[in-house]
């Protein structure tokens, strides 16, 4: 290697030096950083290594020197901040429509962002990842795919599935049935959605990650249907987390309700059929008034038979409605 090319790499190993090894609370000397360099074959002076340091801020590299036993640098500042990326990670642990898979090489690559003391911060403190979480690995090539049929304002063509009692899939109509004009990816209670025109319900929506083979094709959309959409006020909150005590709840459901329960709870939830036209799910949830009103949301077709502290609560919260409205 020639001796111009030897001081780009040189230039190119200190920042990526300072970028991986150093942050507020860890810092490197100029010696620590020639015996690097040394380590791997390059030989560095001092004056050299105080001259990298100025091209990479006269570069806007935001690197900061410190005093104190001897004088280090480290690198103050990068695209984002560890609180910034600790929101970024909990909202992808807590995304449903992501496999555990896709999840954690997203979470890998934005701690690739941090230095490496950060990172192994960074997975210490990562939350557990939901138990509801996505089976559909082609979930993130959806969101590709539906992105490019958006900017094209085409329209598009896709599978839609559910599953049964058996965890099976089982698809909604011939596959390949659903053919719509995509709006917008909106992301709501922790699920990934497609708003689309659809002729048979005009705006509607799916669920990305049940979506399957998806096709764009060369029909556009109507644009004209498309800018009197208003995104804003279709877009409605869902429910909400609520602290309460956590109780395993047995709940028996119509079996219509079978993907509200796979979707609210995950595939890994225990359900049993009861008969033909039921069946009895183990839930772990908290005793609370947004769950209550979730279970009422379904009327006759939700019936609570334990625990006892839960079946008591919903007739408190019965009798409480009763004397308001008697």
């Amino acid at each position: 290697m020639s001796k111009s090319a030897i001081q780009k790499a040189k230039l190119l190993h200190v920042y990526k030096m300072l970028y991986e090894k150093t942050d507020e609370e860890h810092v490197m000397t100029v010696n620590e950083m020639i015996q690097q360099l040394s380590s791997i074959g390059i030989n560095a002076e001092r004056k050299s290594i105080y001259d990298d340091i100025k091209v990479l801020r006269e570069l806007d590299c935001d690197i900061v020197g410190v005093k104190s036993k001897t004088y280090g640098y480290y690198m103050a500042s990068r695209e984002f901040q560890i609180p910034e990326l600790k929101l970024i990670i909990d909202a992808l642990v807590s995304a449903r429509f992501l496999t555990e898979k896709k999840t954690k090489e997203l979470i890998d690559g934005l701690c690739n962002l941090a230095s490496r003391n950060q990172k192994k911060e960074l997975i210490r403190n990562t939350g557990v990842y939901s138990k509801a979480k996505s089976r559909n690995e082609n979930v993130y090539y959806n969101i590709d795919s539906i992105n490019e049929a958006i900017s094209k304002n085409a329209r598009i063509r896709f599978s839609y599935f559910d599953y049964d009692i058996n965890k099976d899939k089982v698809y909604r109509g011939v596959k390949g049935k659903y053919k719509v004009s995509p709006y917008a990816l909106i992301w709501e209670d922790d699920c990934y959605y497609l708003v689309c025109y659809y002729e048979r319900y005009n705006i509607t929506q799916f669920k990305v990650d049940k979506m399957e083979s998806i096709e764009i094709l060369k029909e556009k959309i109507d644009m004209e249907k498309k800018d009197k959409f208003d995104l804003v006020s279709y877009t409605k909150p869902m429910f909400n987390m609520f602290k309460g005590d956590p109780v395993k709840a047995e709940i028996i459901f119509d079996i219509s309700l079978l993907n509200v329960v796979f979707d609210r709870f995950g595939l890994n939830v225990t359900i049993y059929p009861v008969d033909k036209n039921r069946f009895k799910a183990l839930l772990d949830v908290s005793i609370s008034p947004t769950f209550i009103s979730w279970l009422f949301t379904f009327k006759d077709k939700a019936e609570v038979t334990a625990p006892k502290s839960l079946v008591d609560e919903i007739k408190n919260t019965l009798e409480s409605l009763t004397k308001v409205y008697n």
